[in-house]
């Protein structure tokens, strides 16, 4: 139990208040920064809306004018093909409704907000089925007058997603800090309070017994005098004191400890993702790759292409020349696929001695050029002890609806026929 006048309680209450100002400093940073950004966010949300209300001001004023409503229609559902545009309705110049995407807006406008858009777009944020979104208001125009206006719901899901992403890693940093503060400041408070008085008080205690023995005949404890061993015990603490005073570069030594495990903890990250021999990525690392870059073709409908290559009877080489030969031959195959791609590419050890590489934006064709330059340098370059090699290329190009597996797949296929058909060379899947 911690007693309110006891050290151990006056240290913890010290580091937890710390903790807490800590936490609202930073709680009051996130609320700052988040408002601003947010703001910054709506405003260039606004910018985009009216640059669009710009693009269409004129084709809507001109259909509105001569109440084409089927060509209000086309015009509305070529805007809806806009990625987060939930709805949009036109009115007249009177704010009654003309055409809307959504039935659940069938309603005009008010005379007073008539009123007030005549001078000026508006927007508001508001709830709309479930979601936040930003209403945003604007006057159409036609041959130099006001015809009717238009309403574009824009849902803000994306700002509120990055929002939340913000908020965890803001309080992941808040909890890892107070957590290192907390652990810190104890570690100082206890190395340099708590502990010189435990010392303290145990060497009281020391010298309170060394002068208690037992007498012999009564069996019975008897208090005397002994200065020898109240001296030897002042000694003691006096060395231990010192000895704890000297030690002064504690909080240095806990700061480059947890420098120390922050750089072991990058190493062992970057280690499990990097293959040992060839310093390339390995088959973890280009697993995560294949899969973000498969999502991302398909959400922002890209492409993206895949080599995979095998050394040509690299089995010999191992058995003619030895492993250790055979992983020369490897990291020096490596060495030419660093020299070879962009920084965008991602070359890396699929295994033994197959490597993968992925080329973001780029198509199939592009890929077998490059898979054919890269064959021609193999080829070309010469290998301790082994002289020259050859290597056989499969190409393949991401397709609507592909998943990693069945990527690699087409890959692996085209690696083989161009095995089949007499290695040293690319063929496609």
């Amino acid at each position: 139990m911690l007693y309110r006048q006891s050290i151990r309680y006056k240290i913890n209450l010290t580091v937890a208040l710390t903790l807490l100002a800590v936490t609202l400093v930073f709680g009051i940073v996130l609320t700052v920064y988040e408002t601003q950004r947010r703001n910054v966010a709506i405003q260039q949300i606004k910018l985009s809306l009216n640059d669009l209300t710009s693009q269409y001001r004129e084709q809507l004023g001109n259909e509105i004018f001569a109440a084409l409503i089927m060509a209000i229609q086309a015009t509305m559902a070529d805007i809806m093909k806009r990625k987060s545009v939930l709805a949009i309705t036109t009115y007249d110049e009177f704010g009654d409704m003309l055409v809307s995407t959504d039935n659940s807006l069938q309603k005009n406008l008010s005379e007073k907000q008539v009123a007030v858009l005549s001078s000026a777009p508006t927007s508001i944020l508001q709830k709309w089925n479930g979601q936040s979104v930003l209403t945003f208001t604007s006057p159409i125009m036609a041959y130099g007058e006001k015809v009717g206006f238009w309403q574009i719901h824009y849902s803000l899901a994306t700002m509120e997603r990055q929002t939340l992403e913000i908020i965890f890693i803001f309080v992941t940093l808040i909890l890892s800090l107070s957590t290192l503060i907390g652990l810190l400041l104890n570690s100082i408070f206890v190395r340099f309070i708590l502990n010189p008085v435990n010392m303290l008080r145990n060497t009281m205690q020391h010298i309170q017994g060394s002068d208690r023995e037992i007498d012999q005949e009564t069996g019975k404890a008897v208090r005397h005098q002994r200065l020898d061993k109240m001296v030897q015990a002042f000694d003691e603490l006096s060395d231990d004191l010192v000895l704890s005073h000297a030690t002064d570069n504690e909080i240095s030594s806990l700061a480059y400890s947890f420098q120390q495990m922050l750089f072991a903890l990058k190493t062992a990250y970057v280690g499990i993702r990097t293959d040992a021999l060839t310093g390339l990525n390995n088959r973890m690392k280009l697993d995560e790759v294949l899969e973000n870059e498969v999502n991302r073709a398909q959400r922002y409908q890209s492409t993206f292409s895949i080599i995979m290559l095998d050394i040509d009877y690299f089995k010999k080489v191992n058995d003619t020349y030895g492993h250790l030969v055979g992983d020369e031959v490897l990291k020096k195959v490596a060495d030419l696929l660093k020299r070879t791609f962009r920084k965008t590419d991602v070359p890396g050890r699929w295994g033994g001695e197959e490597f993968l590489i992925l080329l973001p934006q780029q198509d199939r064709i592009r890929a077998c050029m490059i898979a054919e330059r890269l064959r021609a340098a193999i080829e070309a370059s010469e290998f301790p002890d082994v002289g020259t090699i050859t290597s056989s290329f499969g190409v393949t190009e991401h397709a609507s609806e592909d998943t990693v597996e069945n990527l690699i797949k087409r890959a692996d296929d085209a690696l083989y026929r161009a095995k089949e058909l007499g290695r040293n060379r690319v063929e496609e899947g």
